[in-house]
């Protein structure tokens, strides 16, 4: 009896061992990870310059910073591929004497500026104020310092900010609702929806006000998104809260007159795309495959974006491989134009069909660690919550379930599985889009941008163990693109336009 009992052990042990490796079974060290120490390191480094706006000053230490750190981990034939543009700047403090507003003796508090609209004398401009009604004929505005007034979130729009998900942390679905929805529709109100950059090129305004719904600090350092049309609009133009507002509307109601400054610089800058490959097995060969590793560059804050050290954070894990036990080469690229005006007017992956044409799979990396800012009434601040984390996943089985795996044993919290190929899931976000653009398996992870629309986000809006544990998730994703079979993870041919769609919460 006792010798049947130890053969069937044996054969069950046996058994177990020869069963193919199931979807649960972790790949990554995380011994090999950096620690939650490092990457908090890393983002006191890029806090340093503060934001890190395309060709700035900022922009350019965090680039030789990042760049520096990716050779001694054995990234190579990097190439830095140069845009000049004529790019606009003001000081980032909110409180800036560089800009001020009055109405007769009252100084008016002044959350931000309205980034490439203009810039005025040291007096500034005064004139009669106007507040802005739908339909008023354009011809209404000139001479005038224009005030709009952007409200929040319509409920019509409600269903746009509702998805579906494959999978959700059990803390999501009971989670109360955040503003980072409504931050993200006001925010883009006036170039997007409103076009107010059109409607007062060549009206001939001597300036704009833009009253946002939100609380001082809420509105304290926005900054515009996107810009949509290249080069300065040429009417200069403010942001204030809704407390300072009241008082902004009612005089523009009455047709009283301010004096508005804003005194900004522009310059030409130069910026780049930068690309270069962490070499697999096969590297600079006919059979070499490549796994993009994609991110935005540049940003208004420590946390939007730091994609460029997620993606640091994943080489130097797989910096740790030997050459030879990576099946496919890593290709990291940074796009410089998040923030630029135009956005997008270089097409880099059209450009370099050569590149693209070996990209079999790819993982858009950005706004990691980020903590949630949540409002009550006119207080605003960080709540305690992590800000919700999404992850977009390619129309594929095998890898929904590496994506569920990865959020369950990196114990990330607050966290959506979003298949937006499949119905009543949102839209693509996180720069997912290359994987939907080029029919190719992909993964994203991006975050629900309650306040990170400003400039005024620092190290007190940054959790290292959250993104500690996002990039756990990150590598096992890329590990698992980096081996797996491509028959095994091919994705559903579709019309890129179908897919291509910006998500409400995370534009790219």
């Amino acid at each position: 009896m006792k010798n049947q009992r130890i053969s069937f052990t044996t054969n069950l042990l046996i058994a177990v061992l020869l069963l193919p490796l199931s979807a649960g079974a972790r790949t990554v060290d995380v011994a090999n990870l950096p620690t939650a120490d490092e990457l908090q390191q890393w983002h006191v480094e890029k806090a340093r310059g503060g934001p890190t706006f395309s060709g700035g000053p900022a922009w350019h230490a965090h680039m030789d910073f990042v760049e520096a750190a990716m050779r001694e981990r054995g990234v190579v034939d990097i190439t830095k591929e140069p845009i000049r543009y004529n790019r606009w700047f003001a000081p980032d403090e909110p409180t800036a004497a560089e800009r001020k507003l009055r109405i007769d003796d009252q100084e008016i508090p002044v959350a931000g500026y309205w980034a490439y609209s203009g810039s005025t004398g040291e007096a500034g401009v005064s004139a009669p104020l106007l507040y802005h009604e739908r339909k008023m004929p354009v011809e209404a505005l000139k001479n005038h310092i224009v005030v709009f007034n952007v409200d929040g979130v319509p409920a019509s729009m409600g269903p746009m900010f509702k998805a579906g998900s494959e999978y959700a942390t059990s803390d999501m679905p009971n989670s109360k609702p955040g503003i980072a929805s409504d931050q993200w529709y006001q925010g883009n109100y006036i170039t997007r929806f409103g076009k107010y950059d059109e409607l007062l090129k060549g009206s001939g305004a001597a300036g704009a006000i833009v009253i946002y719904d939100m609380s001082p600090e809420r509105a304290r350092g926005l900054y515009t998104f996107p810009l949509l049309n290249a080069g300065v609009f040429g009417v200069q133009g403010i942001y204030v809260d809704r407390v300072a507002g009241a008082t902004v509307r009612a005089a523009a109601q009455a047709g009283r007159t301010a004096t508005m400054t804003l005194i900004a610089t522009e310059a030409e800058a130069e910026t780049y795309f930068f690309y270069g490959y962490l070499p697999g097995r096969n590297y600079g060969t006919e059979e070499d495959e490549l796994v993009l590793l994609v991110t935005h560059s540049e940003g208004p804050n420590v946390t939007q974006e730091n994609g460029t050290l997620g993606i640091l954070a994943m080489v130097d894990y797989f910096s740790k491989v030997p050459q030879a036990d990576r099946e496919r080469t890593l290709l990291i690229m940074f796009d410089p134009q998040h923030y630029m005006p135009g956005r997008h007017i270089v097409h880099w992956y059209e450009d370099h069909p050569e590149i693209m044409d070996k990209v079999v799979s790819s993982v858009g990396v950005e706004q990691l660690g980020q903590r949630e800012y949540a409002e009550d009434g006119n207080e605003y601040g960080l709540n305690g919550l992590p800000e919700p984390t999404l992850i977009f996943v390619q129309d594929n089985d095998r890898l929904v379930e590496l994506a569920i795996q990865a959020v369950k044993d990196n114990d990330i919290p607050r966290t959506e599985v979003r298949v937006p190929s499949r119905s009543e899931q949102g839209m693509w976000a996180g720069l997912g889009d290359v994987a939907i653009k080029f029919n190719i398996p992909g993964f994203a992870i991006s975050s629900g941008m309650s306040g990170y629309w400003t400039t005024t986000p620092g190290l007190e809006s940054f959790d290292k163990e959250l993104c500690f544990k996002q990039v756990g998730a990150l590598v096992q994703m890329a590990d698992a693109l980096m081996k797996a079979d491509l028959s095994e993870i091919a994705v559903p041919v579709v019309d890129p336009a179908e897919n291509l769609a910006l998500s409400p919460g995370t534009p790219r």
